[in-house]
């Protein structure tokens, strides 16, 4: 019998490549989309990082466990502010003085001429002294009525300036005797007598300037009453002399005669005061206006010869009628009350002794004819 080959195999082994074939292709595609995946996820991964670096700056793309950085803000320039440029302006005198400091006590530095320009660069707290600058570069301090300030607002960005202390205005005594005192008052104790036309120098004042703080060539310091000194052009309201604060009030023991008993009459020439006593013990006290220096008030002891509760005073330059509670003590000089003038402290009269009126009006009353005045330095 013919042996009959069987077909059935080879059949069967295509089939079974065909089947491997298969599964090398899905096996390849599983493999290929599971790679995708990856790449996806990678991205996606990437894509989270650097978002969140775009939130938040400070953090790094690669580690958020690392430092954040940090920013420095970028500064603002601050614009500089424009410089004001000098106001010239002009002197208006002749040989006018470019001073060191804003007063006459400040030494001069040279004169100006009439017409010179100035650069105007500062002025003083109360606009009295204007800071300038010449053509040739000097500084130095002008009084403001000497330039003229036409169109020119002195407040308008014109700086203040503080000049140096100034140095003490020299003043002299325009009275013979006149006491040195430790404190502004009458009744504060004599240092020792001041000489006519004596130097001091004026280191303070009282706020009613009616007494001044001094100091003498030889280093003496004490008050001296306002009236008794030559201010020869110091202005007292200038900041240069400062309000000085008097020491506690003392009480000074006046010379008192002994010997004496009752109702006597003491005048003070040096202090302008009046004082009455009984024996030792003092009753009251005045201030009063003696004789002026072309007339003054004679010194020495008198007695009171004659009273009148009002009379007649003339001379060759003055005619006074009624005048009230005069008391003559030596020929025609008398202590009287006075209605014309209310200056008590300071020298005003022709010789006599002047005093307010109701003052003047208890001293006569107080005062029997006979009593002792005893007029002195």
């Amino acid at each position: 019998m013919k042996k009959t080959r069987d077909m059935t195999q080879p059949i069967q082994r295509k089939k079974f490549i065909l089947a491997q074939h298969w599964i090398f292709i899905i096996i390849f595609w599983v493999v290929l989309l599971l790679s995708g995946s990856r790449v996806i996820l990678a991205s996606s991964s990437y894509t989270s990082v650097h978002e969140k670096t775009l939130v938040e700056p400070g953090l790094s793309s690669t580690a958020t466990a690392k430092a954040t950085s940090t920013i420095v803000p970028t500064a603002t320039k601050t614009p500089t502010p424009t410089s004001i440029q000098p106001t010239t302006i002009r002197v208006t005198g002749y040989g006018v003085n470019l001073r060191t400091g804003p007063g006459t006590n400040f030494s001069a530095i040279r004169k100006l001429n009439t017409d010179e320009q100035l650069l105007l660069l500062g002025r003083f707290s109360d606009n009295t002294w204007l800071f300038v600058k010449t053509a040739d570069g000097q500084e130095g301090w002008i009084k403001m009525s000497w330039v003229d300030l036409v169109g020119i607002n002195l407040d308008d960005d014109l700086p203040v300036k503080t000049p140096s202390p100034a140095p003490p205005a020299t003043i002299r005594v325009s009275g013979g005797r006149v006491n040195l005192r430790t404190g502004p008052g009458f009744n504060f104790s004599v240092i020792h007598k001041l000489d006519y036309d004596e130097r001091l120098l004026l280191l303070g004042r009282l706020s009613d300037n009616t007494w001044l703080y001094v100091e003498t060539l030889d280093g003496q310091e004490g008050w001296i009453k306002m009236s008794w000194v030559d201010l020869a052009g110091v202005s007292l309201y200038h900041d240069d002399h400062p309000i000085t604060m008097s020491p506690p009030t003392e009480t000074s023991t006046p010379v008192v005669l002994n010997g004496i008993e009752g109702h006597w009459i003491d005048i003070d020439l040096s202090e302008q005061m009046l004082r009455a006593y009984d024996g030792t013990d003092l009753m009251a006290s005045f201030l009063v206006s003696t004789g002026i220096d072309l007339y003054p008030t004679e010194r020495g002891q008198y007695h009171i010869y004659a009273k009148y509760r009002y009379t007649l005073m003339h001379g060759s330059d003055y005619y006074l009628p009624d005048v009230p509670y005069s008391m003559y003590y030596s020929g025609d000089f008398s202590i009287h009350g006075t209605y014309w003038h209310h200056n008590f402290g300071t020298p005003m009269s022709h010789g006599c002794v002047n005093m307010d009126t109701s003052e003047a009006e208890w001293l006569y009353n107080w005062s029997p004819i006979g009593t002792l005045v005893n007029i002195h330095r």
